[in-house]
C-alpha cells in the first residue's frame, strides 16, 4: 500500500475532513484496545526495549532495532528480537531460521533480520501473541528482549519505550489525524507513553525541533562496503517500502548512477511477472538490479545486489546511556 498524499499535508484536506468521523471511531477503538492490552501485561523476567512509531509505514524502526541488538549482543546479552511477523503465515511463537523459513512463513522483516544476525548472539522470534513469544524467547535463554514495532503492543510491559520519527518529512505526524483520514495508528497525544524519540535524518544544522517528548538525532546511511562495487555502474533500483523514495534518494546522494527507480507497495510479495519485468529493465539499461535487505528476503537468492544500511551520529552514546540507566533502574 502506498500512503495517500493527503495524509502528509500539514493542513487536513477536504478528503481528510470527509473521513474524520471514521477516523474518530478508529481513534476511540485504538485507545480502548490499547487500554485493554495494558490492563494485564506480561512482565518479562529480563529487560525489554520497545522500538515503534505512531504512523503507518516506514519511520526507520529496523535500523534502530539492528543497532540496539548488535550493541547489547556485544555487551554479552543473548538478545531476542520479537516481531508480529507481518505478512507471514506463522501464528504460534516461532524462532526464525534464515535457512529453513521463507518470507511467506515468517514475514519479510523478520527473515531479513535473521539473515543479518547469522552467527551472532541475536535470535528473531515471531508470533501473533507477543506475550507468548516473549515467554518462549526467555525460555530459550534470552537475557534482553527487543519489541520490533512494539509501541502499540502493550500486552508486554517494557523497561524502555522508544518512538522512531522520520525527520525527513515536513510533518512527521502527517496531518495529525488517525486512520483512515491520516497516517496515525493512534491519537498523537499517546506519544507521551514513550520515554524518548529517535529522530532519523533530521537536517543536522540547527536545533532539533520539539516533537512533544525528549528526542535524539541520528542519521541513516548506506554502508560504504556495500556501495563500493556499484560506483560508476548503471543501477536499476527497486524497493517495496512505505517510503521507497528514501532508498532511491540515498543511492543518488552517494554518487551512484540510477538508470531506473522502481517502487512497489510496502511488504510487496514479488511475483514471477515482477521478476521478469525487473530483469527486462536491467537488460535494457545494461545495469545492475539493486534493492534493500527487506526486499531481498522475498527474492530468489542472488537475484539483486543488496545494499546494507547503518546508523551514525554523535548522540548514539547519549541514547545508550539513557537506555542503560532505565535498564539498571529496575
Amino acid at each position: 500500500m502506498f500512503a495517500p498524499a493527503f495524509w502528509y499535508k500539514k493542513t487536513p484536506s477536504l478528503t481528510a475532513y470527509a473521513l474524520w468521523p471514521v477516523a474518530a471511531l478508529y481513534a476511540a477503538g485504538a485507545t480502548l484496545h490499547g487500554k485493554l492490552r495494558a490492563k494485564h501485561p506480561y512482565f518479562a523476567g529480563v529487560p525489554v526495549i520497545s522500538v515503534g512509531n505512531l504512523v503507518v509505514g516506514g519511520a526507520g524502526k529496523t535500523p534502530v532495532v539492528q543497532w540496539l541488538a548488535a550493541h547489547y549482543a556485544s555487551q554479552g546479552h543473548q538478545v531476542a528480537i520479537l516481531s508480529r511477523g507481518y505478512g507471514g503465515q506463522a501464528t504460534q511463537p516461532m524462532r526464525v531460521s534464515e535457512r529453513f523459513h521463507t518470507a511467506q512463513e515468517v514475514g519479510d522483516e523478520p527473515l531479513a533480520l535473521a539473515r543479518h544476525f547469522v552467527g551472532q548472539s541475536v535470535t528473531i522470534w515471531v508470533g501473533r501473541n507477543r506475550a507468548a513469544v516473549a515467554r518462549r524467547a526467555e525460555e530459550a535463554g534470552a537475557t534482553l528482549l527487543i519489541l520490533d514495532d512494539g509501541f502499540q503492543r502493550r500486552d508486554v510491559a517494557r523497561t524502555c519505550d522508544i518512538l522512531v520519527i522520520n525527520g525527513q518529512t515536513e510533518s512527521p505526524w502527517g496531518n495529525g489525524l488517525t486512520l483512515p483520514a491520516g497516517p496515525l495508528r493512534e491519537p498523537l497525544k499517546h506519544r507521551s507513553r514513550a520515554h524518548f524519540a529517535i529522530v532519523l535524518n533530521e537536517p543536522e544544522s540547527g536545533t532539533l525541533p520539539y516533537y512533544g517528548l525528549p528526542a535524539y538525532r541520528l542519521q541513516t546511511q548506506l554502508t560504504e562496503a556495500s556501495l563500493a562495487p556499484l560506483h560508476g555502474k548503471p543501477l536499476v533500483a527497486f524497493a517495496g517500502l512505505a517510503h521507497p523514495e528514501k532508498f532511491m534518494k540515498s543511492l543518488a546522494a552517494n554518487g551512484l548512477k540510477l538508470a531506473a527507480a522502481i517502487a512497489f507497495p510496502d511488504h510487496h510479495a514479488y511475483t514471477p511477472k515482477n521478476l521478469t519485468y525487473l530483469k527486462q529493465r536491467a537488460a535494457e539499461a545494461k545495469g545492475i538490479l539493486v534493492t534493500t535487505t527487506k526486499d531481498a528476503a522475498k527474492l530468489p537468492q542472488g537475484f539483486a545486489y543488496v545494499v546494507e544500511q547503518t546508523l551514525t551520529g554523535p548522540q548514539q552514546t547519549d541514547i545508550l546511556t539513557d537506555i542503560d540507566q532505565r535498564l539498571t533502574a529496575v
